[in-house]
């Protein structure tokens, strides 16, 4: 009988710190546009163990759809782990339409299904709104 080799599992070559901040850099130039800015506030030493590219596209993904339904506003980025969940906050405070957002982020919701995530858009009218992606810090099987 032959023995298969297992593949390598993904190298995590960033943290989530790095991740949020390309995220936000990628943005930048949309959110000065619309007078608003971001401001990272993951801890620096925030390690992450899933898989990096999917990831960085989702937080690329939220980050760009909030920016894009905002003006004159402050962006914060959060994040908190709890066992092996992870939980990332992208809290906008101004004001606008949560259905609209939430009707454009069904493939962000599907690739978060697939790191056994989730993906919640919360609107207080005339508030704030929140996005709360949340997901398992371990590697995904393959």
């Amino acid at each position: 009988m032959k023995a298969t080799a297992k593949p390598a599992p993904a190298v995590i070559t960033k943290n989530l710190h790095q991740l949020v901040g390309l995220a936000a850099d990628n943005s930048m130039s949309s959110a000065v546009k619309r007078h608003s800015f971001i401001i990272n506030e993951v801890p620096t030493e925030f390690k992450i163990a899933t898989d990096e590219e999917m990831l960085s596209f989702i937080l690329n993904s939220l980050v760009s759809t909030i920016v894009s339904n905002t003006e004159h506003s402050c962006i914060r980025i959060k994040a908190n782990e709890y066992d092996d969940i992870v939980f990332v906050s992208i809290r906008d405070n101004s004001s606008y339409s949560a259905n609209r957002m939430d009707n454009n982020m069904d493939i962000i919701k599907m690739l978060a299904k697939k790191m056994n995530g989730n993906v919640i858009v919360r609107n207080m009218e005339d508030k704030f709104t929140t996005i709360l992606l949340s997901f398992p810090n371990f590697p995904i099987a393959v």
